[in-house]
């Protein structure tokens, strides 16, 4: 039985990254079947969550729980190689069949290839053909002289005209901030996923009206280098008016997705954020970048 009021923090939660069972391989099990966590989210008085996958469309798995649980699940699509990169008319096809975000590639971006990225890895001991697939199919946001690409001006236009979250992927640091620079220009939602992967300095991020992600996963992972008070520091730094709190979890080693959730807020609780500033990380900040009412 979980004790009275262990749910105070995560109350109205939207979870912007929530990886479902299976996603990279049925072999790497997470710790739930989809409907189950949704049932333990809604136990946790979530409000929600944005189902996303490395490798598929997860528009058909996100009605599916919403269907039988009420519980309110968004899909999205990730441009990776399978999705066809940067495509336009991708991410308008994946909007009529009820996307709410678009992820820009993860594992198909160069950045990430090139710095031999962790979901690579393990699509690699999946498939004994993908390192080729994957060198030859991969993905740059901007050209050689930093600039955004056409195509991938394209695809964050088709986002603003159809009215998607944008969520920048596996991007490197300076993709990333010629992302949420155009963003900035044209007035599209954008969160940049997990950078402190990347760097410390958030703050160029924030003052282009960009949303920042901290996410539960690296504070997790048995090789992870980050701590929560790594994370309360970047906080610290640049408050949390822009940044989103999530999960991004999918092994063995973790709780589901709402424990999570609920250990990490717990933490920067006691850490001495307000209760106030995580509704605004978990909750209020979640519902502008997805173009929900607050």
């Amino acid at each position: 039985m979980n004790p009275e009021g262990f749910d105070r923090l995560t109350r109205g939660a939207i979870d912007v990254h929530v990886h479902g069972q299976p996603d990279l391989s049925e072999s790497l099990k997470n710790r739930g079947d989809d409907v189950e966590v949704a049932r333990m989210a809604q136990e946790y008085g979530m409000a929600g969550w944005v189902l996303k996958s490395h490798l598929w469309s997860t528009m058909d798995r996100a009605r599916r729980i919403r269907d039988e649980l009420g519980f309110p699940v968004w899909g999205s699509i990730t441009l990776n190689p399978p999705a066809g990169g940067l495509e336009p008319s991708v991410v308008e096809l994946a909007a009529a069949h009820g996307a709410r975000v678009v992820f820009l590639p993860t594992w198909g971006a160069a950045a990430d290839f090139a710095r031999g990225g962790y979901i690579a890895d393990l699509l690699g001991r999946i498939s004994p053909a993908f390192r080729e697939y994957a060198e030859r199919s991969v993905i740059e946001l901007c050209d050689g002289d930093g600039r955004l690409t056409g195509r991938a001006r394209a695809v964050i236009d088709a986002c603003h005209a159809l009215g998607l979250a944008l969520a920048t992927g596996h991007a490197s640091v300076e993709e990333s901030r010629a992302v949420a620079a155009y963003c900035a220009e044209i007035g599209q939602r954008v969160l940049v996923t997990h950078p402190l992967h990347y760097t410390s300095d958030l703050r160029v991020f924030v003052e282009l009206g960009a949303f920042v992600e901290f996410a539960a996963a690296p504070l997790l992972h048995p090789d992870g280098h980050l701590t929560i008070r790594d994370v309360h520091q970047a906080l610290e730094d640049i408050g949390p008016h822009r940044a989103i709190l999530s999960t991004d979890v999918f092994s063995r080693w973790v709780p589901p997705e709402p424990e999570c959730l609920r250990m990490m807020v717990e933490q920067l609780a006691y850490l001495g954020w307000s209760a106030e500033d995580i509704a605004t990380m978990v909750s209020t900040n979640p519902r502008e970048l997805l173009g929900e009412p607050l």
